[in-house]
């Protein structure tokens, strides 16, 4: 199979997949769970499948001495050739994300200038303002989880994959994986984690067959997962169903992705 057919049924199915196999957690997700004030799940999942994931371990640095800070989430591969259609989808994202911030930031000075989108999205903000760390990623995911519903692209946009902006999707209310990983991820931006602590990831759920998005965020030494599958946060690395397929940051001259570590499986 050639890497462009490869790539063109990547995207396919994060578009078709994804919305198909995601669970609003607030209306009986199989896979919702409890969490504590920290934001972390009260008991593992007894059917987390342990699929085998190639991946480097994290480098020690000496006897006694903490780890290093993992450059990636999941600890990716070196940097790669983003290909062309997801860099150019990325851009343009980018693009919408950056109009959006004007128009928040004119709601800020100016309370008649809000959009309910705008100000739904400034709740989110002042939210995780409250809270540092895994309480605010808690409760920024849940936020975000419990105020869109799900919906595929073909029926929002008419298109088999369309990334919106974060206030397109919180004026719909709607969206699919990617739209709720961009809102987090924008929300996030907003609150200042740095850009080398922020990430969009496309990923292969091994136990769903399916491909998926979420956000991803840099605590201290762990990369941390906001999923709109679960209100609880976890640890890149107890994900381990899912299979790391790309992964953007927040300059486009600076994406970079991982190559498919299994072909995309057909429905």
């Amino acid at each position: 199979m050639s890497a462009f057919v490869r790539t063109a049924r990547i995207i396919f199915s994060v578009a078709v997949c994804c919305s198909a196999a995601d669970m609003h957690p607030s209306r009986s997700s199989p896979v919702a769970e409890s969490y504590d004030a920290q934001g972390l799940p009260e008991s593992k999942s007894a059917d987390i499948v342990n699929q085998q994931l190639a991946l480097l371990s994290p480098e020690l640095t000496g006897p006694g001495q903490a780890p290093l800070r993992p450059a990636e989430p999941f600890d990716m591969p070196a940097k790669a050739v983003l290909p062309e259609e997801l860099a150019a989808k990325w851009s343009d994202l980018q693009s919408r994300i950056l109009a959006d911030e004007k128009t928040i930031a004119a709601c800020r000075s100016d309370d008649a200038a809000c959009s309910p989108a705008a100000r739904r999205f400034l709740s989110f903000v002042e939210l995780g303002s409250k809270n540092e760390r895994r309480v605010r990623l808690g409760q920024i995911n849940r936020a975000v989880n419990l105020a869109i519903r799900p919906a595929s692209d073909w029926a929002q946009y008419g298109y088999a994959d369309f990334w919106a902006s974060p206030l397109q999707t919180l004026t719909s209310g709607a969206g699919d994986c990617e739209d709720y990983a961009i809102v987090k991820y924008a929300v996030l931006r907003a609150l200042g984690i740095a850009e080398a602590d922020l990430r969009l990831i496309i990923v292969r759920d091994d136990k769903h067959q399916t491909d998926h998005a979420i956000a991803a965020v840099r605590d201290e030494h762990d990369w941390l997962i906001l999923d709109n599958r679960t209100m609880a946060i976890l640890n890149a690395e107890d994900a381990r169903h899912y299979n790391p397929l790309f992964v953007f940051d927040q300059q486009a001259t600076q994406t970079f992705a991982a190559a498919a570590v299994n072909p995309v499986i057909n429905r």
